[in-house]
């Protein structure tokens, strides 16, 4: 009697908890509709659009979209509207279609947005993904030879390294990039010696924007280099939809991915991947299953089995809520000026320097700023010293990354539309804070 009378009490509480969120749902969803998105002009950017539209805490001062994105409460809605309509009708959805039609409408509208052949662009989990699915479709051996830089990110040297034990013979080359410089051309440069002294790269990885330096790279002559000596390019553009303007088809890469819910607000987990039609049949998700082998790109990437597409369905979404705020060109002046007043201040506050590299070659949206030279002077450059200050600063209701590049630890500022002067005010005054600390430390870890 006993066991009934808890299976009732937990279906009670389980059914109440259910009528609870759909309230709250629907309640949310009223306040966000009576609010029908239109024109959002740049005054509001900053604290008012934080309070507005997104999820974020007021007192965390978190200057690092660059990591992870962050999703507008508006979006969050639409892909729990998704979500709704897909138990309403499982079979529906994933029998007969009703999910593919709403795929094959966010690819369109993303070819629209990136200058693509929506035939050439697919969309997946994140750009680690499609790294490693381009990479898997290239068919590597024994003699071939993959070029990377000390800027790649590290899952995509993992990639690379499973790679490498997988297959005997298959080589990495890695070319040391050194700073400072001065034009595009020192990068081109460095790429043209690398190559001529290692015959036999078949793939060269290349960043559109590097992640711990914030360098956005020569993209279209670099591809151009490699192409000239028969080599693939595969382009991890993490960071480029919604910071950079693309036109992927103009580009003419092999292999080209980019997170969509970076800097372009999707839900996260979802990212596109853009093949050039030469590679298309030998392209193939990561996971066999129903699609596998299917005569088009497309349709072989259109989810299959039983998952959750949500976040790429909730894609329109996105792209209308970034052109509600202006489009890219205003989106990206107001946050280039931002992060550039932002790294001038820091940089003076602290003591140090911005990353040395021209103003044009920089991400419009993050910037590298030298860590007070105390920390310097206490933690080594390495991963350990920067996920410990990173903790720290998380304690302390700020947000930044820091990196270690060229023997030094670095801040990472990152700037969106929500952003304002006074984060970074928070975040030099903390940072600051933090210095003073610093002889104090046991064990390596501040106190």
């Amino acid at each position: 009697m006993s066991n009934h009378r808890e299976t009732v009490l937990v279906a009670v509480v389980a059914g109440f908890i259910a009528v609870f969120a759909s309230e709250v749902l629907r309640r949310m969803s009223y306040q966000r509709d009576k609010k029908k998105l239109g024109p959002i002009p740049k005054s509001m950017f900053g604290r008012t659009l934080l309070q507005e539209e997104f999820a974020l805490k007021a007192s965390y001062a978190y200057c690092n979209c660059g990591s992870f994105g962050q999703v507008p409460q508006r979006i969050i809605l639409e892909q729990l509207r998704i979500m709704q309509k897909r138990e309403a009708d499982p079979d529906g959805w994933y029998r007969f279609g009703n999910e593919k039609s709403l795929y094959l409408k966010s690819v369109k509208q993303l070819a629209d947005f990136v200058g693509a052949n929506p035939d050439n662009l697919v969309l997946v989990e994140n750009a680690s993904t499609g790294t490693n699915t381009a990479l898997r479709s290239i068919h590597l051996a024994a003699g071939d030879k993959i070029l990377v830089t000390s800027d790649t990110y590290e899952a995509v040297l993992k990639n690379v390294k499973v790679l490498l034990d997988e297959i005997p013979g298959l080589e990495k080359v890695q070319l040391e990039l050194t700073f400072p410089i001065q034009s595009e051309q020192d990068i081109i440069v460095q790429y043209e010696k690398v190559i001529s002294a290692n015959p036999g790269i078949k793939v060269a990885i290349l960043d559109h924007i590097a992640s711990q330096s914030a360098v956005r790279m020569p993209l279209k002559p670099l591809i151009d280099l490699c192409h000239s000596k028969g080599i693939l390019a595969l382009v991890d553009g993490a960071h480029a939809p919604g910071h950079l303007h693309l036109n992927l088809e103009e580009l003419g890469a092999d292999f080209y991915v980019g997170n969509i819910h970076k800097w372009l607000f999707a839900p996260r987990g979802c990212a596109l991947m853009w093949v050039h039609p030469k590679h298309h049949d030998n392209t193939n998700p990561l996971v066999v299953s129903h699609n596998h082998m299917l005569q088009t790109l497309v349709d072989r990437f259109v989810p299959s089995a039983t998952r959750d597409s949500s976040a790429y369905l909730a894609v329109p979404a996105a792209l209308e809520f970034h052109h509600a705020l202006g489009g890219l060109g205003v989106i990206q002046e107001r946050n280039s000026d931002l992060v550039t007043a932002a790294s001038k201040m820091l940089s003076e506050a602290w003591g140090s320097e911005e990353y040395p590299i021209p103003l044009d070659l920089r991400a419009p949206f993050m910037a590298l700023v030298a860590m007070p030279q105390v920390f310097q002077d206490h933690f080594p450059p390495d991963e350990d010293s920067c996920n410990k200050l990173m903790k720290r600063m998380h304690e302390k209701g700020i947000f930044l990354c820091v990196t270690n590049v060229d023997g030094k630890l670095w801040a990472r500022l990152s700037a969106h539309v929500w952003n304002s002067m006074e984060d970074f005010i928070v975040v030099r005054d903390t940072v600051l804070e933090m210095a003073k600390a610093v002889p104090s430390v046991v064990n390596g870890g501040l106190v």
